[in-house]
């Protein structure tokens, strides 16, 4: 046998089911074959996996790209991505303008510029948009977007971005509903009560990140989460909610997924599972919603391990550090991770005694199916993309924001050692990045137009 690339002596992780000693040979940018390993193969490239684990290229399904660099995110994100060990990642758009154009500019933007593969989730603000979804799923391969619960009355007014209600919500719900394939991403929040607690929260507090959570406290998400997932229930629609942080909103999904399997999806981001508002540096850990507790975080690792949560994404936001000068309410919300997610999640989830291939599913198989990247992403069955990430668990490595090449300049991380750290990042059969270096060249990356979105 004949191969462009041979990844030899490595244990190929088969998500969701276990480690198999094996060989991945790729060609023509596809999985050829997995084979047993030492079978001898001819190939232009042998990267030697030994005591390293083989993944399906890593897909971080929540990121935000172009927040900061703008356009050039396309480039300086992707890059990031792939030194952590990410080969796909999905970017949510904010615009009230005409939906095509809007996904069709973005599109452009990272045409030329992707050091990784990408792909879009637009949010939906206006009446228009909504009409225009259909077309522009099939058209643009977008299948999947946003909605925020929290952009009512003028709370979006700074970008644009017009205010909505029940009533929208529920209309986009049965739009859902009909539309085979269409899948909602429902940040959940009741805004009206953070409008509400947002200045006792200013007065009383000493300006931490405490104050944050006691400004958008669980029961504001919980309340919000309960709401739209009864919503979706009464309208028939599927349902993803994002970044999931407290053990209350999990509780709701569970129950909902329990009524309505294969049509309830949860999400929750690395830093809900390694940060907390006593631990995460302040102002740089002011994310929307907010870091919680403790108790959160153990619930969400329940959550984990017992599928309700299905993903786990980074909400990677790329700012410079200036943008979270001053206390928590001049700050800005968010802060990268896209290059930290795989060592973090991999190093606290095989720490608390879960194994890797479930932890890995959760970064591969589980987002390419319900997103409409399988067959294409997620597998490294033969005819799936040559997108592979090795990683060494051994090998430990102290966080450094200077070493992630992203726009952005600090992490909240930074000084944290974590193992299962990406050796090689590989797409479509080209190592991109090695050994914590870029090695590719921006343009190898290419957007990926999506299917309608699958169910497991």
């Amino acid at each position: 046998m004949r191969a462009d690339l041979l990844i030899k002596s490595g244990e190929v992780v088969i998500p969701g089911q276990g480690l198999w000693p094996a060989d991945v040979a790729i060609s023509d940018g596809k999985v050829a074959a997995l084979l047993e390993a030492g079978t001898s193969v001819e190939a232009r490239r042998v990267v030697d996996a030994s005591g390293r684990l083989v993944l399906p290229g890593v897909i971080d399904a929540h990121t935000h790209l172009t927040l900061g660099p703008g356009g050039d995110g396309y480039e300086s994100e992707t890059r990031s991505a792939a030194i952590g060990g990410v080969t796909t990642s999905l970017s949510y758009l904010l615009d009230s303008g005409d939906l095509t154009e809007v996904v069709q500019r973005d599109i452009d933007a990272g045409g030329g510029r992707g050091c990784g593969d990408y792909g879009l989730h637009p949010a939906l603000v206006t009446d228009d948009q909504l009409a225009a979804f259909p077309d522009t799923m099939d058209k643009l391969g977008i299948p999947s977007f946003k909605f925020f619960m929290t952009f009512r009355g003028e709370e979006g007014a700074y970008m644009g971005i017009p205010g909505n209600d029940d009533g929208f919500l529920f209309r986009l719900l049965r739009m859902v509903a009909g539309l085979p394939g269409s899948l909602p991403c429902v940040h959940a929040e009741n805004v009206e009560i953070i409008w509400a607690l947002g200045p006792e929260a200013q007065r009383d507090g000493d300006g931490t990140i405490r104050d944050w959570d006691a400004s958008r406290p669980d029961f504001v998400e919980a309340e919000a989460t309960r709401r739209v997932l009864y919503m979706a229930e009464a309208a028939g629609a599927p349902i993803y909610v994002v970044h999931i942080t407290c053990r209350a909103a999990l509780e709701a999904v569970r129950e909902a997924k329990a009524r309505r399997p294969a049509m309830v999806f949860g999400e929750t981001c690395v830093h809900y599972l390694s940060l907390t508002c006593d631990t995460a540096p302040s102002p740089m850990g002011k994310v929307n919603p907010p870091l919680r507790h403790a108790d959160d975080v153990e619930a969400l690792w329940e959550g984990v391990a017992d599928g309700t949560i299905d993903v786990v994404g980074s909400d990677h936001v790329c700012r410079k550090l200036a943008s979270k000068e001053g206390d928590i309410w001049k700050a800005t919300s968010g802060f990268p991770g896209v290059a930290t997610l795989v060592p973090v999640f991999l190093s606290e989830g095989t720490r608390r005694g879960l194994d890797v291939a479930s932890l890995v599913d959760k970064m591969t198989s589980a987002p390419a199916a319900i997103f409409g990247l399988a067959p294409r992403k997620g597998s490294l069955m033969p005819g799936a993309d040559g997108d592979v990430t090795i990683v060494d668990p051994e090998a430990r490595k102290v966080i450094r924001a200077a070493d992630l090449g992203s726009f952005s300049d600090y992490s909240p991380y930074e000084g944290r050692q974590v193992g299962y750290t990406a050796s090689h990042t590989i797409l479509r059969g080209q190592v991109i990045a090695e050994d914590g270096a870029y090695v590719g060249k921006p343009g190898v990356g290419d957007y990926v137009p999506r299917t309608r979105t699958g169910v497991r």
